[in-house]
């Protein structure tokens, strides 16, 4: 009877044993799933975040809406930590992924497709798209200050708030290829009305002596200064050639 008892009682104490390991397993599993990790996406000029997950657990599906400003931008790809998502096939501009067991940094990848107008500018229709690179001799020195490429958009329709006097605006400008055409080499030019400091044109000036041969897009990104969020994006593909 004593053998028949101490059997039930080691019975009992390794019961009890595997039924608490199981109970702090299964605790600390819960406690790393409950685990929230947060989800931080890039702000631009060229894109909206018009939704995400802002926290998620590891293994839950999470996502992000990302929506171009303009219609020449073009999103290439969302990444998460360097990964890329997956975009939803049944709604647009949705990208989603599986959360890691880490926070996440949402990257876009994004290209410009050319186009003419946008908004409230549109590109000049004497503009030329081909340019050869400036070669300086003893008598044109002088005159590579006077030779630079040219690109001009013009204000077409009144800016947002401006009340017909377009004088508050943020004007930039980039190249696509820095090779070709690096940005140190471009600068914007304001033409104002002549009774006004009102904009009519904003001119793109390429500095031909800092060129070399190839392709590349300009960026024309110009800010109404009169209403946040009201902006114009004008974007060309030009050619340069050796002399």
């Amino acid at each position: 009877m004593k053998k028949f008892l101490k059997v039930i009682s080691v019975t009992l104490i390794i019961f009890s044993l595997t039924m608490t390991f199981w109970a702090c397993d299964d605790k600390s599993k819960n406690s790393i799933d409950a685990t929230q990790y947060v989800i931080t996406v890039n702000e631009s000029k060229y894109y909206n975040v018009n939704g995400q997950t802002t926290k998620a657990s590891a293994g839950v599906e999470a996502y992000v809406t990302i929506t171009p400003k303009f219609d020449a931008v073009v999103i290439d790809k969302v990444l998460y930590n360097g990964q890329q998502c997956t975009e939803n096939p049944n709604q647009q501009d949705k990208y989603t992924f599986i959360m890691p067991n880490t926070n996440v940094d949402i990257t876009v990848e994004y290209s410009f497709i050319d186009n003419f107008t946008d908004n409230f500018l549109s590109w000049d229709n004497e503009n030329e798209n081909s340019f050869t690179i400036f070669t300086e001799t003893s008598n044109d020195t002088y005159f590579a200050q006077f030779d630079d490429g040219r690109l001009t958009a013009n204000v077409i329709n009144s800016p947002k708030n401006s009340g017909g006097y377009f004088t508050s605006h943020k004007e930039s400008v980039f190249s696509t290829n820095q090779y070709v055409v690096p940005n140190n080499a471009l600068s914007v030019n304001v033409t104002n009305a002549s009774s006004s400091n009102s904009a009519t044109s904003f001119t793109v000036k390429i500095n031909r002596t800092q060129i070399s041969a190839g392709t590349t897009q300009i960026v024309l990104l110009v800010e109404n200064g009169h209403k946040f969020g009201d902006a114009s994006l004008l974007v060309c593909s030009i050619i340069v050639e050796n002399a």
